[in-house]
């Protein structure tokens, strides 16, 4: 929800996006949780809305990083959802 309702404030995207990384990481409910409730479309629009902001981009990459690891179905999802597009983006921006 406060992805959703601060999207144009840098701050609170990577603050955000650094919350939902760790909250990936080495723990499968809380991953398919996370993509389960939108997780994946509000990583990707921070992203795109924030593109030039490292914060963001970084804590964003970290997050689809930890939702992808090991499973299959989460990676299809973040392929579907535009992540890697967002992904590539930013290490041409950022690289």
């Amino acid at each position: 929800a406060a992805m959703k309702r601060h999207g144009s404030h840098a701050g609170v995207q990577t603050e955000a996006c650094g919350a939902l990384r760790n909250l990936a990481v080495n723990e499968e409910n809380r991953a398919r949780i996370i993509v389960d409730l939108g997780g994946v479309e509000a990583l990707v629009a921070a992203m795109k809305r924030h593109g030039s902001h490292a914060g963001v981009q970084t804590e964003a990459c970290g997050a689809l990083r930890n939702l992808a690891v090991n499973e299959e179905n989460r990676a299809r999802i973040i392929v579907d959802l535009g992540g890697v597009e967002a992904l590539v983006a930013a290490m041409k921006r950022h690289g």
